[in-house]
């Protein structure tokens, strides 16, 4: 169970990872050494898993973004084993969840431009011979981008 310091560390690292102790602290109303205590078993018991940058999609020339609903010939094994590992190795992938419904997942995918969207579909997801069919959405505009959870609910 976290208690109210650790939910404040956990809400104030979210929104700069980069956060020093002196600065955690203050935000939480803590001591340096006490934060400090609580950072580290926070890490040390799965709560805080890594610690990233937020890129700029724009600046960085992906102008498109997708989401791919994705849908495999079969549920063997060897089909989700060989699409789970497409996925970890590429790249544009950004995010993969198991869905329920008409398909079995949902990709969040940048590429540069609509003809690198459909060469990945086409020259890398199609060519696994896991895929049955796909049904891609472009993101026009995110309005929301977070990777924030919320602590206290």
């Amino acid at each position: 169970m976290l208690d109210k310091y650790e939910k404040l560390i956990l809400d104030a690292l979210q929104q700069n990872g980069r956060a020093s102790t002196q600065e955690l602290s203050e935000l939480v109303g803590l001591s340096q050494s006490p934060c400090w205590r609580r950072v580290k078993r926070l890490e040390e018991d799965g709560y805080i898993t890594r610690y990233s940058a937020i890129l700029d999609t724009k600046k960085l020339g992906l102008n498109a973004l997708a989401h791919i609903q994705v849908s495999l010939v079969d549920h063997t094994k060897s089909s989700i084993d060989k699409f789970q590992a497409f996925i970890e190795k590429s790249g544009q992938v950004l995010e993969c969840a198991s869905t329920t419904g008409e398909f079995d997942y949902i990709l969040k995918v940048a590429t540069r431009d609509p003809e690198s969207l459909e060469e990945f579909i086409a020259k890398k997801l199609l060519r696994l011979g896991v895929v049955r069919t796909t049904t891609t959405t472009f993101i026009l505009r995110q309005m929301k981008v977070s990777g924030a959870l919320p602590v206290d609910m």
